[in-house]
């Protein structure tokens, strides 16, 4: 069973997606909700597995929740998937690495089908043993091996992501928030919504922004405002 939050501020939204949940084995409903702070509250102190989250909310929105938990977690933040009445939300949900987006009012049959794909993602990641080395990105067709320790930052560009490393710039088709899920935690930080990079490439920090060390010239990496306390934190300035 995967635990699943809904937080939506039109009760009509919360109670269908309750439904839907309620008819899906495999997920267990936590809260569905029309008070983000609620939410935000219990996901800030609860591992949920996944959120059902309304992109436009009169308090906060849909996409400031993710910013917040991604400052607060990192790439251990549960499966998000925007639900809207507006299809243009598609394309910044995915920047964000959102698992999926479900337009208003959501069918039970495509309900179903983004549970379907994100329990089995869920599955085939239970248990596995973390990769602290290496991983493989599909660039122009072929496998290429990106080694840890020569990774200086990685660049969000809409569907896409640039790899920096200490040899060369690569362009693959991943969300930010996989390339974040693959990554080691300790190794590597979010500091931007568009901006992971490598903790030991960091050369200093100048008001907003992380000075990273490429070649003999410095790289300038912008801090995100959600961002900064964790950043700091992590780099244990506060």
């Amino acid at each position: 069973m995967y635990t699943c939050i809904v937080i939506d501020d039109q009760p009509e939204a919360v109670e269908l997606l309750k439904d839907h949940i309620g008819n899906t084995p495999m997920l267990s409903l936590k809260v569905a909700t029309s008070d983000p702070i609620e939410a935000m509250a219990i996901l800030n102190k609860e591992h949920i597995d996944i959120v059902f989250l309304d992109v436009q909310m009169p308090d906060i929105s849909g996409i400031e929740i993710v910013e917040n938990l991604i400052a607060k977690w990192g790439s251990h933040i549960p499966r998000i998937v925007f639900t809207t009445g507006y299809s243009d939300y598609a394309l910044p949900g995915y920047e964000y690495g959102v698992a999926d987006y479900l337009l208003k009012p959501v069918s039970y049959e495509r309900f179903r089908k983004a549970a379907d794909r994100i329990v089995l993602n869920l599955d085939t990641h239970r248990g596995q043993p973390v990769n602290d080395g290496f991983t493989f990105a599909e660039v122009d067709g072929k496998k290429i091996k990106i080694n840890f320790d020569d990774i200086i930052y990685i660049e969000g560009a809409r569907n896409y992501i640039i790899v920096a490393t200490v040899k060369q710039k690569l362009i693959t088709y991943k969300s930010m928030g996989s390339m974040q899920e693959i990554l080691p935690l300790a190794r590597f930080m979010r500091v931007h919504k568009s901006y992971i990079v490598a903790i030991d490439k960091i050369q200093a920090l100048r008001g907003n922004e992380i000075c990273l060390q490429v070649k003999e010239d410095g790289k300038y990496i912008p801090i995100g405002i959600t961002f900064k306390e964790k950043v700091l934190k992590q780099l244990r300035i506060i």
